[in-house]
């Protein structure tokens, strides 16, 4: 097996002996059928006035519950914050009284290991702005509920439209809700404690020691009744339990391996054709990139306060988002007369089910695309300065890229490779403009149908005071040959092509930079534009770090 970056597991404590901090005990009180209920939702009929938050849907399942043979599953999530929701009558909870609130929540399939499951309540306070309150809170692992619990939780006096919600602290995982209990204030509920996750620790003692041991050994011969205890015993990450986990965990409780090997998949080399040419992204009976299919991503419109004042744009997050793992980030600037709207608003044009369809065939990994908008700006070619200073740090400190949050300059710079943009006729302007200016933040360009406006002699002194060499940025730009803007993109791209130093003409971005498809009679069209990031946006992010 091969084997890559290593963790530590428990850093700073003794091997075999690890503590996790450990919750106090809480006192039972009342356990589900023994309380005095103001409200008990246990799923076993139907969904019990529940619903979808956001593009999230809710529905009754008998499958994982906590209690009976019901629970509410919950799926469809495009964010962390999309969940479940239940509308309380203000005249059976009363503002500005005290509450025992409970719930069960816990999930059991996607990516994550962990999670924290929240409760809360919005509503409209006196001056009719909407709140967010925090009920509770509880930490869990794949394969276990948490309980949600607080036994003494006051309305705010001035509020109204009560909405009591579940969420999760990250990610996009579907969970389950069992067994909601809103009992008088003091009611404390029995439920399940936290379950933090830790690698080894497959009966979450909060240390690994010779009973984990033991129980890796069970596992290995007769299998795991808890699913739960199974992730934990996958030390090396590759998915499965096996013997290379059993030893590492054997050697960790003996005290001679303080850290586990973790095994990284080799990824697999991207074969380039050198000499690409200008394929239709499919569209007939059998299929089409432009139906939406199952697994279709989420479109998020975002608000945010920059260099030109309020605006807007929208991020396109993939299928199965999953907040702890690294996403590329493709910005696609819009062209003359249109807005942040376009790319993704406009039915003829669906560039995210484009979008949903590459990622679902493998043409490209999962992605997050952003359509911001150069409305406002002095100039489209301006709008370099605000990606630069608003629009990617707002992107990146929000969303899960490679920049992991931190959107300092030097960051920035060290996750360029994992940043691309691209834009059509004025937002082909933009994109050129992007690589005069912001070299050192962005490494993948693609101009569709539009020239530099400042000419070829700025792209070469660009590069050239970059300090980059022509390994470590790429353009793959394109037009169709009955397009407006052919006339101007030919003469450029030929004089570009001359200079060797800067850029190597080849689609092959292992061995070149540079490359300019033409599409035979394609005119100046999104609905035709559309097909060139469907044969360009493949050959990005594979080079560099």
């Amino acid at each position: 097996m091969s084997k890559g970056r290593s963790h530590s597991v428990f850093a700073g404590l003794a091997a075999g002996a690890v503590l996790l901090s450990a919750m106090p005990a809480v006192p039972v009180v009342a356990a589900g059928d023994e309380v005095n209920a103001l409200m008990h939702d246990t799923f076993e009929g139907g969904a019990s006035s529940w619903e979808g938050r956001g593009s999230a849907s809710a529905e009754n399942s008998s499958s994982n519950s906590y209690e009976g043979s019901g629970a509410l599953y919950v799926s469809g999530r495009g964010a962390s914050w999309n969940g479940a929701q239940k509308t309380l009558d203000t005249s059976e909870f009363k503002p500005g009284s005290t509450y025992s609130f409970s719930v069960k929540a816990g999930f059991f399939d996607g990516r994550s290991k962990s999670n924290k499951m929240m409760l809360s309540l919005q509503y409209k306070d006196g001056n009719d702005e909407t709140v967010y309150g925090h009920i509770a809170d509880g930490e869990t692992v794949r394969g276990r509920y948490v309980q949600l619990a607080n036994s003494s939780y006051t309305i705010p006096a001035d509020a109204s439209d009560l909405i009591l919600y579940v969420e999760t602290e990250k990610g996009t995982d579907s969970f389950y809700v069992d067994d909601l209990i809103i009992a008088p204030e003091g009611t404390v509920i029995e439920g399940p404690a936290e379950t933090h996750f830790a690698s080894g620790d497959l009966n979450f003692s909060g240390r690994i020691d010779v009973f984990d041991s033991i129980l890796a050994r069970r596992g290995l011969i007769n299998g795991f009744t808890d699913s739960a205890s199974q992730l934990a015993a996958d030390v090396n990450e590759d998915g499965e339990y096996k013997i290379d986990d059993l030893v590492q965990i054997s050697t960790f409780v003996m005290g001679r391996k303080n850290e586990f090997d973790v095994y990284i998949p080799p990824k697999p080399e991207f074969v380039y054709d050198a000499n690409l040419q200008y394929k239709p992204a499919p569209d007939n009976d059998q299929i089409s990139y432009f139906r939406q299919p199952a697994e279709h991503g989420n479109v998020i419109k975002e608000h945010y306060n920059g260099i030109n004042g309020e605006k807007n744009m929208y991020v396109y997050v993939p299928y199965g988002y999953d907040e702890s793992k690294k996403y590329n980030v493709f910005y696609l600037m819009h062209g003359g007369g249109e807005s942040e709207e376009t790319c993704f608003n406009d039915n003829a044009i669906n560039i995210d089910i484009m979008l949903d369809n590459m990622i679902a065939n493998g043409d490209i990994e999962p992605m997050i695309v952003v359509t911001p908008t150069f409305n406002k700006c002095s100039s489209a070619d301006a709008v370099w300065d605000e990606m630069r200073r608003s629009i990617i740090p707002y992107v990146e400190s929000k969303y899960s890229t490679y920049a992991e949050g931190d959107v300092s300059l030097g960051s920035l710079q060290a996750s360029r490779y994992h940043r691309a943009y691209g834009g059509f006729s004025m937002g082909a302007g933009s994109t050129w403009a992007n690589f005069n200016n912001n070299l050192d933040i962005i490494a993948y360009f693609m101009p569709l149908s539009g020239h530099c406006w400042a000419g070829a002699n700025a792209v070469l002194e660009a590069a050239r005071k970059s300090g980059f060499t022509n390994r470590e940025y790429f353009v793959l730009a394109a037009t169709g040959t009955k397009d407006l803007a052919y006339d101007n993109m030919v003469p450029m791209i030929n004089e570009l092509k001359k200079h060797t130093d800067v850029f190597q003409y080849t689609s092959d971005f292992s061995q070149g930079n540079f490359y300019f498809l033409e599409a035979q009679g394609n005119v100046h069209w999104w609905p035709q534009v559309r097909h060139y990031i469907y044969d360009a946006l493949p050959y990005f992010f594979h080079e560099g770090t």
